[in-house]
């Protein structure tokens, strides 16, 4: 299973694509290259045109490192349609390709390309359970700075309350350009001025020493790094060569517009000057300093407004070609020009490799060595799904199981909607019980495509056949024909017969009626299995950053001290099934020893059972409900308690309390309840509630699928 990293930029100008890319550098000398696939994948959340990393990989790591097709999350589509179709799809994408690459990095969105960044790049990061890395810029390195930046941080995770937060990248270190912005030319300027050595200042180890987000690399500001080469100027302005195509490496450091009215213009000739001129200026460029020129300028650009034959160019250029001068043409006029040059920047993408793996190396060394040294496989996460994630993740597993569930409810129009959208995910194979012409007539006026390759069974031609069966399973209650025919006129008693019988997988059932109703033929017919004498339920609460169990909410009444031990052992099996790590909170009113009583004395002895029985299991109890979630009631309350704070099985020590809390968090927080599902049968059958919704239901025919042996 992979690990999926999300940087997440703060501030502007933070230097994401060089982080991005010295973090492929340190990850890559842990990874193995397995199956012809790259170990790494690369996703950026920002349009191609606006990130150069995507151009780089594929250009020097292509081998290491693969690069997802780009996702649209642009401003304009946030909290629309294809917006939340954008979230599902990276959500499937990072979960098709978790068995595949060791590493995914995913780099977010910056707020100044997106005004709804903040909000997209916790939606992302929330759902499909990213370890988050912030990154941020600092302008100088004083305390008093450094407290406001580590104050800014906080008020942002107050914001936004991510679940699994790495630390905190801190780049670019007392740069000159994050005081003031410079266009390009200036920069030019100021970087001339600068002395080579410039001073390189770490931030005190005082600083940030109050925020909770531990400090995973500081990074100084380096002049060196700010190059800009001819190529680098042909690339950006897409300007065509003239002439001779070397000394293209040339570095240069100072632009000048040619003015015929400059007379000082020989003092500024260097190897790292460019000269910019219009073609027509040529002849008297020349006039006035051939003496001069001979290698002494790094080169030429010419502008012209119109369409020029590049042979004629040549022609007038051959002083500078024949002198070794570099010459570069654009076909812009001069207002285009400048406006281009000023927007241009020490862009990655124009670097060779030498330079890329130059930085990355610098970079990299700035980076903790706990972070360094932490293993790729090894790294041990909690498994906090987001509503989103689980439901992919329940998607993925039934496509994979691909079994036969029984809808015996098959007049109801959600049912219908839930086995066509099934078949149409490939969720599960649904099987319809009801007559053939009936459905497709509720079908049709309720304008649900319902696929002929549904399979329908026409219960009025398969009753009879399971009458002998069904009396041979019920001798001992001395079941007649006629009573069996009479019962086997209810749908899901036929249905739970089918099952039975090895024709179908599973059932769900308990849109239109009880849960008793559900309930008691799986009882009478399926019965529980071996290990289990005892049935009963769970509902998988859907919470906006994990997803928690609550058991038992529907079956058992009052469960003694015995009952309520195998409910939580169930419960724990049935949270690994489904990829949680079952931290089991037997829930009372009273935390530990604070509280005395029948009660909580069942609670306690429940408790012990489990612990006797299944000491491979994370279990506390009696505690409530506060001390089992909160990380700071628990340290209050019971700071030796196993499960840390942060439990995601709660059983509850009866249907009262369990039925009234499960309600309550649904309706109240308006979340998604699954449930309840089944514990304890042979066969997986489950009920659904009976304001179930059509997404209610669908998911319940995957639980229903990946419960299936």
């Amino acid at each position: 299973m992979s690990r999926i990293i999300m940087l997440i930029p703060v501030d502007h100008d933070v230097g994401l694509t060089a982080i991005s890319l010295s973090l492929i550098d340190i990850f890559s000398k842990n990874v193995i290259k397995k199956n012809n696939y790259a170990p790494i994948l690369y996703c950026s959340c920002e349009n191609h045109f606006l990130n150069s990393a995507p151009i780089i990989i594929n250009k020097y790591f292509s081998d290491m490192v693969s690069i997802l097709e780009y996702i649209d999350f642009s401003s304009e589509l946030f909290n629309s349609a294809k917006y939340f179709f954008s979230l599902d799809k990276i959500i499937k994408e990072c979960h098709k390709k978790k068995n595949i690459h060791e590493l995914i990095l995913i780099t977010g969105l910056k707020s100044h390309n997106n005004i709804y960044a903040e909000q997209i790049n916790y939606d992302i990061a929330q759902n499909i359970s990213a370890e988050v890395i912030f990154v941020i810029n600092l302008k100088n390195t004083s305390l008093k700075y450094a407290l406001k930046k580590e104050n800014q941080i906080k008020i942002f995770l107050e914001r936004k309350k991510y679940k699994n937060v790495l630390g905190v990248v801190i780049n670019n270190i007392n740069s000159p350009f994050l005081e003031k912005k410079y266009c390009f030319t200036q920069k030019l300027i100021y970087l001339k001025k600068i002395r080579n050595n410039y001073k390189i200042n770490y931030v005190k180890k005082t600083c940030f020493e109050q925020n909770v987000v531990p400090i995973i690399a500081q990074i100084p500001w380096n002049k060196c790094f700010l190059k800009i080469s001819l190529t680098d100027i042909k690339k950006m302005l897409d300007a065509t060569v003239i002439g001779c195509r070397k000394k293209f490496n040339r570095i240069i450091t100072e632009i000048y517009f040619f003015n015929q009215e400059f007379q000082n213009m020989l003092q500024v000739f260097h190897s790292g000057c460019l000269i910019i001129l219009s073609w027509n200026q040529i002849d008297f460029f020349i006039n006035t300093f051939c003496f001069n020129l001979k290698n002494s300028i790094g080169g030429i650009l010419l502008f012209n407004s119109f369409k020029t034959d590049i042979c004629f160019l040549q022609k007038k250029c051959q002083f500078f070609i024949h002198n070794h001068i570099p010459i570069l043409f654009i076909q812009k006029n001069v207002i285009n020009l400048v406006t281009k040059l000023q927007m241009m920047n020490f862009d990655l993408f124009t670097k060779n490799k030498k330079y890329i793996k130059k930085l990355q190396t610098y970079i990299s060394r700035f980076f903790s060595d706990s972070f360094k040294k932490c293993s790729l496989k090894n790294t041990t996460r909690k498994a906090m799904f987001s509503p989103r994630e689980f439901c992919h993740y329940l998607e993925s597993m039934s496509r994979t199981k691909n079994k036969r569930i029984i809808l015996p409810e098959s007049y109801e129009e959600r049912i219908l909607q839930a086995a066509s959208i099934c078949y149409r995910l490939n969720i599960a194979q649904c099987v319809l019980l009801g007559d053939p012409k009936k459905i497709y007539s509720i079908a049709h006026h309720k304008g649900i495509q319902l696929s002929k390759n549904i399979e329908i069974i026409n219960p009025y031609l398969v009753r009879n056949s399971y009458i002998k069966r069904f009396m041979d399973l019920r001798k001992n209650k001395n079941l007649d024909e006629l009573s069996a025919i009479k019962k086997l006129q209810d749908n899901i008693m036929l249905a739970t017969l089918i099952l039975e019988s090895n024709k179908v997988d599973g059932l769900v059932s308990g849109s239109i009626n009880t849960t008793a109703n559900t309930v008691r033929p799986a009882l009478q017919i399926i019965k529980t299995d071996l290990q289990n004498s005892l049935v009963s339920s769970i509902f998988f609460m859907l919470l906006p950053n994990q997803v928690l169990i609550y058991g038992d909410c529907a079956i058992n009444i009052n469960p003694t001290a015995e009952e309520l031990a195998t409910i939580a052992i169930q419960s724990a099996d049935s949270a690994k099934i489904f990829g949680i790590e079952p931290r089991i909170a037997m829930l009372s009113y009273s935390t530990g020893y604070s509280g005395c009583g029948d009660l909580v004395e069942k609670i306690r002895l429940a408790t012990m059972i489990v612990k006797k029985k299944r000491s491979d299991l994370i279990i506390d109890g009696p505690i409530q409900y506060d001390a089992a979630v909160s990380d700071t009631v628990f340290k209050l309350k019971i700071p030796n308690s196993p499960i840390f704070g942060s439990a995601t099985v709660f059983i509850f020590p009866d249907l009262n309390a369990g039925n009234i809390a499960y309600k309550a968090v649904q309706r109240s927080a308006d979340i998604l309840a699954l449930g309840p599902m089944l514990q304890g049968l042979k066969k997986p059958v489950n009920d659904l509630s009976r304001g179930a919704s059509v997404r209610d239901i669908i998911y319940t025919i995957a639980l229903t699928s990946i419960q299936c042996i």
